[in-house]
Protein backbone atom coordinates (compact mmCIF):
# COMPACT_ATOMS: atom_id res chain seq x y z
CA UNK A 1 0.00 0.00 0.00
CA UNK A 2 1.23 3.50 -0.79
CA UNK A 3 1.99 6.12 1.81
CA UNK A 4 -1.29 7.45 3.18
CA UNK A 5 -2.12 10.91 1.95
CA UNK A 6 -2.64 13.55 4.62
CA UNK A 7 -6.09 15.10 4.70
CA UNK A 8 -7.01 18.65 5.53
CA UNK A 9 -8.23 19.29 9.08
CA UNK A 10 -11.60 20.43 7.73
CA UNK A 11 -12.42 17.08 6.11
CA UNK A 12 -14.95 14.96 7.98
CA UNK A 13 -17.33 12.25 6.88
CA UNK A 14 -20.56 10.66 7.98
CA UNK A 15 -20.71 6.91 7.46
CA UNK A 16 -24.10 5.33 6.74
CA UNK A 17 -24.88 1.64 7.30
CA UNK A 18 -28.26 0.17 6.32
CA UNK A 19 -29.10 -3.08 8.12
CA UNK A 20 -31.60 -5.79 7.24
CA UNK A 21 -31.62 -8.90 9.40
CA UNK A 22 -27.81 -8.94 9.71
CA UNK A 23 -26.36 -11.23 12.36
CA UNK A 24 -24.33 -10.11 15.36
CA UNK A 25 -20.96 -11.25 13.96
CA UNK A 26 -21.47 -9.38 10.68
CA UNK A 27 -22.32 -6.16 12.50
CA UNK A 28 -19.41 -6.62 14.90
CA UNK A 29 -16.91 -7.12 12.07
CA UNK A 30 -18.17 -4.08 10.20
CA UNK A 31 -18.00 -1.79 13.25
CA UNK A 32 -14.64 -3.25 14.30
CA UNK A 33 -13.35 -2.25 10.88
CA UNK A 34 -14.40 1.36 11.52
CA UNK A 35 -12.90 1.25 15.01
CA UNK A 36 -9.53 0.25 13.52
CA UNK A 37 -9.37 3.08 10.96
CA UNK A 38 -6.14 5.10 10.95
CA UNK A 39 -8.40 7.93 9.76
CA UNK A 40 -10.91 7.45 12.59
CA UNK A 41 -10.53 11.16 13.45
CA UNK A 42 -12.18 11.89 10.08
CA UNK A 43 -15.43 10.21 11.16
CA UNK A 44 -17.95 12.80 12.31
CA UNK A 45 -20.70 10.26 12.96
CA UNK A 46 -21.78 6.74 12.10
CA UNK A 47 -25.46 6.55 11.14
CA UNK A 48 -26.97 3.08 11.43
CA UNK A 49 -30.51 2.34 10.22
CA UNK A 50 -32.21 -0.99 10.88
CA UNK A 51 -34.78 -1.76 8.18
CA UNK A 52 -35.48 -5.32 9.30
CA UNK A 53 -37.99 -4.76 12.07
CA UNK A 54 -35.61 -4.08 14.93
CA UNK A 55 -33.77 -7.41 14.94
CA UNK A 56 -30.38 -5.69 14.82
CA UNK A 57 -31.02 -3.25 17.68
CA UNK A 58 -29.55 -5.52 20.32
CA UNK A 59 -26.50 -6.37 18.20
CA UNK A 60 -25.61 -2.69 17.76
CA UNK A 61 -26.29 -1.93 21.43
CA UNK A 62 -24.04 -4.83 22.49
CA UNK A 63 -21.18 -3.52 20.34
CA UNK A 64 -21.56 -0.01 21.74
CA UNK A 65 -21.62 -1.43 25.27
CA UNK A 66 -18.32 -3.22 24.69
CA UNK A 67 -16.77 -0.18 22.94
CA UNK A 68 -18.06 2.86 24.86
CA UNK A 69 -17.21 6.17 23.24
CA UNK A 70 -15.15 4.59 20.45
CA UNK A 71 -17.42 5.69 17.58
CA UNK A 72 -20.14 8.39 17.50
CA UNK A 73 -22.95 6.01 16.51
CA UNK A 74 -26.53 7.15 15.98
CA UNK A 75 -29.00 4.26 15.65
CA UNK A 76 -32.45 4.44 14.09
CA UNK A 77 -35.14 2.10 12.82
CA UNK A 78 -37.67 2.30 10.02
CA UNK A 79 -39.47 0.56 7.21
CA UNK A 80 -37.53 -1.27 4.53
CA UNK A 81 -36.95 1.34 1.84
CA UNK A 82 -34.30 -0.65 0.02
CA UNK A 83 -30.63 0.21 -0.27
CA UNK A 84 -30.83 3.65 -1.83
CA UNK A 85 -33.93 4.74 0.06
CA UNK A 86 -32.32 3.79 3.36
CA UNK A 87 -29.19 5.78 2.59
CA UNK A 88 -31.25 8.78 1.49
CA UNK A 89 -32.95 8.80 4.90
CA UNK A 90 -29.60 8.55 6.68
CA UNK A 91 -28.04 11.32 4.59
CA UNK A 92 -30.98 13.58 5.36
CA UNK A 93 -30.18 13.16 9.07
CA UNK A 94 -26.41 13.59 8.66
CA UNK A 95 -24.59 16.58 10.08
CA UNK A 96 -25.06 19.47 7.61
CA UNK A 97 -21.38 20.45 7.77
CA UNK A 98 -20.02 17.02 6.89
CA UNK A 99 -17.70 16.99 3.88
CA UNK A 100 -18.92 13.66 2.56
CA UNK A 101 -21.22 10.72 3.15
CA UNK A 102 -19.88 7.16 2.95
CA UNK A 103 -22.20 4.27 2.08
CA UNK A 104 -20.86 1.15 3.78
CA UNK A 105 -22.32 -2.32 3.37
CA UNK A 106 -22.67 -4.18 6.69
CA UNK A 107 -21.13 -7.25 5.04
CA UNK A 108 -17.96 -5.30 4.31
CA UNK A 109 -14.87 -4.72 6.46
CA UNK A 110 -12.71 -1.67 5.76
CA UNK A 111 -8.94 -2.12 5.78
CA UNK A 112 -7.48 0.13 8.51
CA UNK A 113 -6.18 2.61 5.90
CA UNK A 114 -9.32 2.54 3.75
CA UNK A 115 -10.99 5.75 4.90
CA UNK A 116 -7.79 7.80 4.96
CA UNK A 117 -6.96 6.67 1.42
CA UNK A 118 -10.44 7.54 0.14
CA UNK A 119 -10.38 11.01 1.70
CA UNK A 120 -6.86 11.58 0.38
CA UNK A 121 -7.90 10.70 -3.16
CA UNK A 122 -11.00 12.88 -2.88
CA UNK A 123 -8.88 15.81 -1.82
CA UNK A 124 -6.42 15.20 -4.65
CA UNK A 125 -9.38 15.47 -7.03
CA UNK A 126 -10.85 18.49 -5.20
CA UNK A 127 -13.92 16.43 -4.20
CA UNK A 128 -15.24 16.65 -7.77
CA UNK A 129 -16.50 13.11 -8.04
CA UNK A 130 -17.47 10.00 -6.11
CA UNK A 131 -14.91 7.53 -4.78
CA UNK A 132 -15.16 3.76 -4.46
CA UNK A 133 -13.01 1.42 -2.38
CA UNK A 134 -11.60 -1.63 -4.16
CA UNK A 135 -13.32 -4.84 -3.11
CA UNK A 136 -11.33 -7.87 -2.06
CA UNK A 137 -10.87 -10.83 -2.40
CA UNK A 138 -12.92 -10.58 -5.61
CA UNK A 139 -12.65 -7.14 -7.19
CA UNK A 140 -15.38 -5.70 -9.35
CA UNK A 141 -14.91 -6.78 -12.99
CA UNK A 142 -15.20 -3.26 -14.46
CA UNK A 143 -12.08 -1.48 -15.70
CA UNK A 144 -10.49 1.56 -14.11
CA UNK A 145 -7.55 3.74 -15.08
CA UNK A 146 -4.62 2.68 -12.86
CA UNK A 147 -3.07 6.16 -13.01
CA UNK A 148 -6.12 8.36 -12.35
CA UNK A 149 -8.61 5.86 -10.89
CA UNK A 150 -11.28 6.97 -13.38
CA UNK A 151 -13.95 4.31 -13.87
CA UNK A 152 -17.32 3.99 -15.59
CA UNK A 153 -19.36 3.84 -12.38
CA UNK A 154 -18.92 3.22 -8.66
CA UNK A 155 -20.23 0.36 -6.55
CA UNK A 156 -22.22 1.40 -3.46
CA UNK A 157 -20.62 -1.23 -1.20
CA UNK A 158 -18.10 1.32 0.09
CA UNK A 159 -18.70 4.62 -1.64
CA UNK A 160 -17.73 8.16 -0.64
CA UNK A 161 -20.06 10.85 -1.99
CA UNK A 162 -19.24 14.51 -1.28
CA UNK A 163 -22.22 16.02 0.53
CA UNK A 164 -22.55 18.81 -2.02
CA UNK A 165 -22.83 16.29 -4.88
CA UNK A 166 -25.30 14.13 -2.93
CA UNK A 167 -27.54 17.18 -2.54
CA UNK A 168 -27.08 18.37 -6.11
CA UNK A 169 -28.17 15.12 -7.73
CA UNK A 170 -30.82 14.28 -5.11
CA UNK A 171 -29.15 11.13 -3.82
CA UNK A 172 -30.25 7.67 -4.88
CA UNK A 173 -33.28 7.18 -7.11
CA UNK A 174 -35.97 5.58 -4.94
CA UNK A 175 -37.38 3.78 -7.99
CA UNK A 176 -34.61 1.20 -7.46
CA UNK A 177 -35.29 -0.96 -4.42
CA UNK A 178 -32.21 -3.12 -4.70
CA UNK A 179 -29.46 -3.42 -7.34
CA UNK A 180 -28.45 -1.00 -10.09
CA UNK A 181 -29.13 2.02 -7.88
CA UNK A 182 -25.39 2.67 -7.66
CA UNK A 183 -24.99 2.46 -11.44
CA UNK A 184 -27.84 4.94 -11.89
CA UNK A 185 -26.40 7.29 -9.25
CA UNK A 186 -22.97 7.14 -10.90
CA UNK A 187 -24.36 8.04 -14.31
CA UNK A 188 -26.29 10.96 -12.82
CA UNK A 189 -23.06 12.10 -11.16
CA UNK A 190 -21.35 12.04 -14.57
CA UNK A 191 -24.30 13.81 -16.19
CA UNK A 192 -23.84 16.58 -13.61
CA UNK A 193 -20.24 17.06 -14.75
CA UNK A 194 -18.33 15.02 -12.15
CA UNK A 195 -16.28 11.82 -12.35
CA UNK A 196 -16.33 8.32 -10.87
CA UNK A 197 -13.13 7.07 -9.25
CA UNK A 198 -11.79 3.74 -8.03
CA UNK A 199 -9.44 4.14 -5.04
CA UNK A 200 -7.14 1.21 -5.67
CA UNK A 201 -5.26 1.77 -2.38
CA UNK A 202 -8.48 1.77 -0.32
CA UNK A 203 -9.52 -1.82 0.33
CA UNK A 204 -12.79 -3.33 1.45
CA UNK A 205 -13.09 -6.99 2.35
CA UNK A 206 -16.50 -7.85 0.88
CA UNK A 207 -17.86 -11.36 1.18
CA UNK A 208 -18.28 -13.13 -2.13
CA UNK A 209 -21.93 -14.17 -2.26
CA UNK A 210 -23.67 -16.35 -4.81
CA UNK A 211 -26.20 -14.05 -6.48
CA UNK A 212 -28.05 -16.77 -8.40
CA UNK A 213 -30.92 -16.66 -5.89
CA UNK A 214 -31.23 -12.90 -6.50
CA UNK A 215 -31.43 -13.01 -10.28
CA UNK A 216 -35.06 -11.89 -10.37
CA UNK A 217 -34.36 -8.70 -8.39
CA UNK A 218 -31.20 -8.00 -10.38
CA UNK A 219 -32.91 -8.29 -13.76
CA UNK A 220 -35.96 -6.37 -12.55
CA UNK A 221 -33.68 -3.45 -11.69
CA UNK A 222 -31.79 -3.89 -14.96
CA UNK A 223 -35.08 -3.42 -16.84
CA UNK A 224 -35.76 -0.19 -14.99
CA UNK A 225 -32.20 1.06 -15.54
CA UNK A 226 -32.39 0.40 -19.28
CA UNK A 227 -35.76 2.13 -19.54
CA UNK A 228 -34.67 5.17 -17.56
CA UNK A 229 -31.46 5.57 -19.59
CA UNK A 230 -33.23 4.94 -22.93
CA UNK A 231 -31.53 1.75 -24.11
CA UNK A 232 -34.33 -0.01 -25.99
CA UNK A 233 -32.14 -2.93 -27.06
CA UNK A 234 -30.90 -3.75 -23.56
CA UNK A 235 -34.40 -3.28 -22.15
CA UNK A 236 -35.70 -5.87 -24.60
CA UNK A 237 -32.94 -8.26 -23.55
CA UNK A 238 -33.54 -7.65 -19.83
CA UNK A 239 -37.30 -8.13 -20.20
CA UNK A 240 -36.74 -11.44 -22.01
CA UNK A 241 -34.41 -12.67 -19.26
CA UNK A 242 -36.79 -11.54 -16.52
CA UNK A 243 -39.78 -13.17 -18.23
CA UNK A 244 -37.86 -16.47 -18.25
CA UNK A 245 -37.38 -16.23 -14.48
CA UNK A 246 -40.89 -15.32 -13.32
CA UNK A 247 -44.43 -16.47 -13.95
CA UNK A 248 -45.53 -13.11 -15.34
CA UNK A 249 -46.19 -12.29 -18.97
CA UNK A 250 -43.61 -10.26 -20.83
CA UNK A 251 -46.12 -7.60 -21.86
CA UNK A 252 -47.13 -7.06 -18.24
CA UNK A 253 -43.47 -6.77 -17.21
CA UNK A 254 -42.96 -4.18 -19.95
CA UNK A 255 -45.94 -2.14 -18.76
CA UNK A 256 -44.60 -2.12 -15.20
CA UNK A 257 -41.15 -1.07 -16.39
CA UNK A 258 -42.47 1.77 -18.52
CA UNK A 259 -44.23 3.42 -15.57
CA UNK A 260 -40.91 4.92 -14.52
CA UNK A 261 -39.79 8.34 -15.70
CA UNK A 262 -36.93 8.40 -18.19
CA UNK A 263 -33.79 10.48 -17.86
CA UNK A 264 -33.53 13.56 -20.08
CA UNK A 265 -31.69 13.00 -23.34
CA UNK A 266 -29.13 15.59 -22.26
CA UNK A 267 -28.25 13.39 -19.25
CA UNK A 268 -27.88 10.35 -21.50
CA UNK A 269 -25.50 12.21 -23.80
CA UNK A 270 -23.38 13.52 -20.92
CA UNK A 271 -23.23 10.27 -18.94
CA UNK A 272 -22.77 7.96 -21.94
CA UNK A 273 -24.23 4.87 -20.18
CA UNK A 274 -22.73 1.54 -21.20
CA UNK A 275 -25.22 -1.22 -21.97
CA UNK A 276 -22.87 -3.12 -24.30
CA UNK A 277 -21.35 -5.24 -21.53
CA UNK A 278 -24.47 -6.71 -19.91
CA UNK A 279 -24.66 -6.43 -16.10
CA UNK A 280 -21.08 -5.15 -15.83
CA UNK A 281 -22.30 -1.85 -17.39
CA UNK A 282 -18.68 -1.07 -18.26
CA UNK A 283 -15.77 -2.44 -20.23
CA UNK A 284 -14.64 -5.49 -18.22
CA UNK A 285 -11.23 -5.73 -16.61
CA UNK A 286 -10.74 -9.21 -18.02
CA UNK A 287 -11.95 -10.87 -21.21
CA UNK A 288 -11.93 -14.59 -21.88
Amino acid sequence: MTEIRKSSPEANVCIGIVLYKNDANEIRRCLDGLKAQTGKHLIREVLVRDQGGGECREHVATWIGKNPGVLPIKFSEGENLGFGGGHNILFASAHPNSTAYVCLNPDGIMHPDCLAEMVGMAEKNKWRGIFEAQQEPIMHPKKFNPQTGATAWCSGACLMIPSSIYREIGGYDDDFFLYCEDVDLSWRVKAAGYQCFMCSDAWLFHYAVDRAARDVEIWKSACVLAHKWRSSSFKEHALNVLASLVDIGRSELARETEKFEQRPLSDVYRASPDFKHSLTFAEPMWTF
